[in-house]
């Protein structure tokens, strides 16, 4: 299959044995089949081992928090934060290296009030929802969003969808311009 061009950074938090620990693991293989470069900030030292043995995937060391997370995110086009609890990775990201972030939502509508969470969600340049309910609560919650759903982003015809959501969200270059690096 040829490559997309685009290289995407992961960073994924969760705890060792987190339910979602498989999912996340379909989504990688199914970008890597699609082509797509990836490398992995992780706590998860086994998914680390394991995802590292595929072609086009890349890993640094085991890290247990989002700012060390985002010093450990190299240059790609777009980083996809996991967890609105590490999305602090991304809002770093984009603030101090202009890399974008896609950030996934699942379940509970974040602390309303609490003004560093709102930012993470408002400097998303997307965030993907996993079902319809979350959609409609976000743009309750923040209206100018950009927001997709994507049921399960492991799945290959979802796989496409998140592609473009990621191609879509892409720093566009400014003349004169490479963000801090």
């Amino acid at each position: 299959m040829r490559a997309i061009n685009v290289r995407v950074g992961h960073v994924n938090l969760a705890s060792v044995g987190d339910d979602r620990s498989q999912e996340f693991v379909r989504l990688v293989e199914a970008l890597q089949r699609a082509g797509i470069e990836q490398h992995l900030v992780l706590r998860n030292r086994s998914v680390i081992r394991r995802m590292t043995r595929l072609d086009r995937v890349s890993a640094g060391p085991a890290v247990h928090s989002a700012i060390t997370a985002s010093c450990l995110v190299p240059s790609v086009d777009v980083a996809h934060i996991h967890d609105p609890t590490f999305g602090q990775a991304g809002l770093l990201l984009a603030l101090t290296r202009s890399i974008p972030y896609v950030l996934t939502h699942r379940g509970d509508l974040p602390g309303g009030r609490n003004p560093i969470l709102r930012a993470i969600y408002r400097r998303a340049a997307s965030v993907v929802c996993t079902d319809h309910a979350d959609l409609d609560l976000l743009r309750h919650f923040e209206p100018g969003l950009v927001l997709a759903v994507i049921p399960d982003p492991g799945q290959p015809s979802a796989v496409h969808d998140l592609i473009r959501v990621y191609q879509n969200s892409q720093r566009t270059p400014m003349a004169g311009s490479n963000g801090i690096q």
